[in-house]
């Protein structure tokens, strides 16, 4: 590719047309070299469905489209690789290399010698595969360059003579200044790699909500209205899942199969809690909202073990409860601007995308005293697991999250300052446990 043909608009577009292809099965093969003008193969996803996140098929097409220009290729070589003597042609895959990489390339035309790379954004790291990548090199000449935002940088601990660890900030930064000429699309590709899996949250309202003394006890109602629900049609507790891809945080139970289960979720006609199904999709109010006395728990008692009286919830997809009236008082829209935050708070998305993934299969019950998650620290099980909570005490006084660390009890209190953003909560909590995985 001739370097007047480079344009960001054609990089982005590029890269996105092939990480589409690349998601629905089709991605370019052997073909699809950084030292020829096009990539038309049908070879499925080099590294198998589930192995790369769609931003890291982004960053991954973004960086071979840079490439394909000899310029920015001995610049790569040189000043992040160490390598002196340029590539030829990175490639997507290969015939006869590993489908561990990401890109590779040969060092010398027809040489057996090998630079790969792997690239890191949103996705796990995981020691093993960074080790199997290593063992995959075909000589001892052959180098491993792993890109990863810089703050996960400090998550694989993984030493090898041939493995070269660089964030995405860093390589920007230094091949900016070697490589002046194409400096705006190394430093594209540097802000994608370290702001794509960035915390994005945008509410308007202010973390300080979640002082409001009238929000917690509304919050704390409603919470004790799904546990109220889950026990009369489930008789088992609630708890987020674990088993959800590309959905945020998701409190339920009973919900995961094909029968109806409840959801604590978006304020719908007065109440978070409704029934849901997954296969099929379908939704159904309860009616029921928080419930201040003996007289509207008995009523929402009666309703739910009629509920549960019936079978047809299980098996049939066409049932629908009937709920007249509504049962208690409905949800304030400060309760639900309160809920939405916090579940930014628990999105398993942006907890894994700063390193701390929720534990399969062991997250906690909802308990009166407590709503949590439990995480471990990606690619570090030395460091036992965490939890982040609200409550933690008989009388809750704040919705403000708590930090703990399971293996000692050591807890951080997230404040909430006058002028703080959701973003700032969101991206205080992840601090907070980084903090607690890397200190003693």
């Amino acid at each position: 590719m001739a370097a007047s043909n480079l344009s960001t608009g054609r990089m982005i577009s590029y890269a996105f047309d092939m990480s589409q292809r690349a998601a629905a099965g089709g991605a370019s093969g052997p073909a699809a070299a950084t030292g020829s003008a096009a990539s038309n193969g049908s070879a499925p996803a080099e590294n198998g469905p589930g192995k790369r996140t769609k931003r890291e098929e982004m960053a991954r097409y973004l960086l071979e489209y840079l490439l394909r220009d000899p310029k920015a290729r001995k610049a790569f070589c040189q000043v992040i690789a160490g390598i002196d003597a340029p590539a030829t042609a990175f490639r997507t895959s290969s015939r006869s290399g590993s489908d561990l990489f990401d890109l590779e390339a040969p060092l010398t035309s027809g040489a057996e010698d090998r630079i790969a790379i792997k690239v890191i954004v949103d996705g796990t790291i995981e020691a093993g595969a960074v080790t199997a990548a290593l063992a995959a090199l075909p000589t001892p000449a052959s180098r491993l360059v792993l890109l990863l935002p810089k703050h996960r940088k400090s998550s694989l601990d993984v030493k090898d003579e041939h493995l070269i660890r660089t964030t995405w900030a860093a390589l920007a930064k230094r091949l900016v200044k070697k490589d002046s000429k194409r400096a705006d699309f190394w430093r594209l590709i540097g802000e994608f790699g370290e702001d794509a899996p960035a915390t994005s949250v945008y509410r308007a309202v202010s973390p300080r909500i979640l002082l409001d003394q009238d929000v917690v006890k509304e919050f704390r109602s409603h919470l004790d209205t799904l546990r109220l629900v889950a026990a009369e049609l489930y008789g088992r507790p609630v708890r987020f899942s674990t088993s959800r891809r590309g959905r945020g945080a998701w409190l339920q139970v009973g919900a995961s199969g094909t029968g109806l289960g409840v959801e604590f979720d978006a304020v719908e006609e007065g109440s978070p809690v409704w029934l849901v199904g997954t296969r099929p999709h379908r939704s159904h109010p309860l009616n029921i909202g928080a419930l201040p006395d003996e007289e509207s728990r008995g009523r929402a008692e009666r309703r739910l073990r009629g509920i549960a009286s019936g079978e047809r919830r299980h098996d049939d997809p066409t049932y629908a409860p009937s709920v007249p009236e509504f049962i208690g008082e409905p949800a304030s829209h400060a309760m639900e601007e309160a809920r939405a935050l916090l579940w930014d708070v628990f999105d398993p998305q942006m907890l894994a995308a700063a390193g701390f993934p929720l534990v399969p299969r062991r997250q906690p019950d909802l308990e009166p005293d407590a709503l949590a998650v439990r995480l471990h620290r990606e690619g570090d099980p030395r460091a036992g697991t965490f939890l982040v909570s609200v409550g933690r005490s008989k009388n809750w006084t704040t919705l403000l999250p708590r930090v703990t660390r399971e293996f000692d009890g050591r807890t951080y209190i997230i404040q909430a300052a006058k002028g703080d953003t959701a973003e700032d909560l969101v991206t205080a909590v992840h601090g907070a446990l980084l903090s607690l995985a890397t200190k003693p």
